[in-house]
């Protein structure tokens, strides 16, 4: 059975972190329809006044944050004393796990552009061990096809592997069409699947994804992924498993399973024990 689009997401114009102009495109509002995925803004600006400011050091719990660099430059630093730079078609991949603090620099660059994600953890996983793990651009296959190409950004297509996640299972794809051409994926059908348009726009079957909004997609084995347009067009595809667990999360950093766990969360935060894993820095 081929997918179809059953739900559009349109990007909200917000400001986050230290005074970071965005588009929050997934969240709260839909969290339950893209479950794993809790979250995806996206960004594009070329104007340094609008992000330079950057997300100062923060916490996170119980999620994973994955950062599509398309264009521009992130700076990463964390309270495992990690410190790293990932540019252009670069990603970074980070596991807040039991409690982790963060900051993300943004340097002033020709054009910033990109996405972040948040990827919910499992019940069982909240409590990992934090993580950080920089995916280069080089180390990122791209895979011909006809009419465009293919970037692995995580997991697997057909039989190429890319980074894998070692909690959930992931394929993030970010698939490129020229005017007018088409790729069918074959997708396990148990999985839960989400689009999200980063140039240009597509279409699945007689539904358009336009520039910069996102959709989830019916259950199937198969998606046709088409460029209407007479430009270049990038879709980025999602592929996880769905938790269909509880999920607290009041607006800001951590997501767990109950409120319980998020108010002792929040205490631990005021309290400066949420970090379990930590070398000696001022947050």
């Amino acid at each position: 059975m081929t997918r179809k689009i059953t739900n559009i997401y349109p990007p909200q114009a917000g400001i986050d972190g230290a005074g970071v102009h965005l588009y929050h495109v997934l969240g709260r509002h839909s969290m339950h329809q893209t479950d794993p995925l809790l979250l995806l803004d996206a960004f594009d600006s070329r104007d340094p006044e609008k992000y330079t400011a950057g997300f100062p050091m923060h916490p996170h719990r119980g999620i994973e944050t994955i950062s599509y660099v398309y264009q521009g430059a992130m700076v990463h630093r964390d309270s495992l004393g990690n410190e790293d730079r990932v540019d252009d078609r670069g990603v970074q991949w980070m596991t807040a796990g039991s409690g982790i603090f963060h900051e993300e620099k943004l340097p002033a660059v020709d054009r910033l552009f990109g996405v972040q994600l948040w990827l919910n953890l499992a019940k069982k996983d909240k409590f990992t061990p934090p993580a950080y793990r920089a995916i280069r651009a080089e180390d990122i296959e791209e895979i011909p096809f006809d009419g465009g190409y293919l970037r692995l950004l995580a997991g697997h297509y057909q039989d190429h592997q890319g980074y894998l996640s070692h909690h959930l299972p992931v394929d993030y794809y970010d698939v490129h069409l020229d005017p007018g051409k088409s790729l069918t994926l074959d997708l396990d059908p148990d999985r839960s699947v989400t689009l999200f348009a980063l140039i240009g726009e597509g279409q699945v079957d007689d539904k358009t994804l336009p520039h910069f909004h996102a959709a989830t997609t019916s259950e199937g084995d198969s998606l046709i992924l088409t460029n209407p347009g007479d430009e270049e067009a990038a879709i980025l595809v999602f592929s996880s498993v769905r938790l269909d667990e509880p999920i607290a999360w009041w607006p800001g950093p951590i997501v767990m399973n109950t409120e319980e766990e998020l108010e002792e969360a929040y205490a631990q935060v005021k309290a400066g024990t949420l970090v379990r894993d930590r070398i000696d820095m001022e947050i």
